[in-house]
């Protein structure tokens, strides 16, 4: 049985029964940032989603975002794997007005949905700053022609997905100017930890906007522009806790290929519509 993070453009694709065989089989993982994106989608996405699980107590398995998981790595100083003991033990039902469009958001729950996507903005903005940084770890990446930026970039992203020790030694670093990341020695950092993997991960994506953005912000940043680095950022979330359970339905392309990068003996899942 393993432990499957579910992503939207998966559920998007699916049917019923596909959702359901998976349920069935093994143990289906509804991230945070994905019950994010079903409650702020539009309403016809929404019900199309939400139809597709089982009408069950606990069709999926609710496990928290990436940020707590590394809190309670810091504060227990063990990894957080597997994810299934992360989960919300409590049992529940999706409300069946999810599935017919009916559902209507209350004052607070909408008060809270605003307050999360402004949440979900400043991160963004987080996001995209530390991206920026990443190139300092990268030195080969820096100074250079940018007709020779593409295969710096490449190699930078497989040292990161198979250099345990340079991932160790990135981490080191950001530890130098993040006092709650000491609470963790890097030399105790494999694989099987959230921090590791959020390493691994923040790295290929931020490789991947120095490349497009040749390390700096665009002089006139639009809503546009946020919106991407909010995708990028949100999927991010994916590919970790997806490298982390060693299973992935996912059709994203960028997202299929990070993970496959940094788990390579990882299952994936597709779904592609007919």
């Amino acid at each position: 049985m393993k432990e499957i993070v579910l992503d939207k453009s998966y559920l998007d694709a699916a049917t019923p029964e596909q959702i359901l065989a998976l349920h069935g089989k093994h143990r289906l993982l509804m991230p945070d940032v994905l019950f994010y994106e079903l409650i702020t989608t539009n309403e016809a996405s929404m019900r199309n989603c939400f139809n597709k699980f089982p009408e069950t107590s606990n069709p999926v398995s609710l496990i928290p975002n990436v940020g707590t998981l590394l809190r309670y790595e810091l504060t227990t100083r063990k990894p957080c794997t597997p994810l299934y003991d992360q989960r919300e033990r409590a049992a529940f039902c999706f409300n069946s007005e999810l599935r017919t469009g009916a559902f209507e958001f209350t004052e607070a729950q909408s008060e809270e949905r605003t307050n999360q996507e402004a949440i979900i903005k400043q991160k963004a903005e987080e996001f995209f700053k530390l991206a920026m940084m990443v190139a300092t770890f990268f030195p080969q990446i820096n100074g250079i022609p940018y007709a020779d930026l593409p295969a710096q970039i490449s190699g930078a992203k497989k040292t990161v997905a198979i250099d345990i020790t340079a991932v160790r030694a990135i981490y080191a670093k950001l530890a130098e100017a993040e006092e709650g990341l000491n609470s963790v020695s890097s030399d105790t950092l494999n694989p099987n930890w959230a921090l590791f993997r959020w390493i691994q991960v923040r790295c290929l994506y931020s490789l991947d906007l120095i490349f497009r953005y040749y390390g700096c912000l665009p002089s006139n940043p639009t809503t546009r522009f946020w919106t991407k680095i909010e995708h990028d950022m949100l999927d991010s979330e994916y590919v970790i806790l997806a490298s982390l359970s060693g299973a992935f339905a996912c059709n994203e392309n960028r997202m299929i290929e990070f993970f496959r990068l940094i788990c390579p003996n990882g299952v994936l899942f597709m779904c592609r519509k007919e």
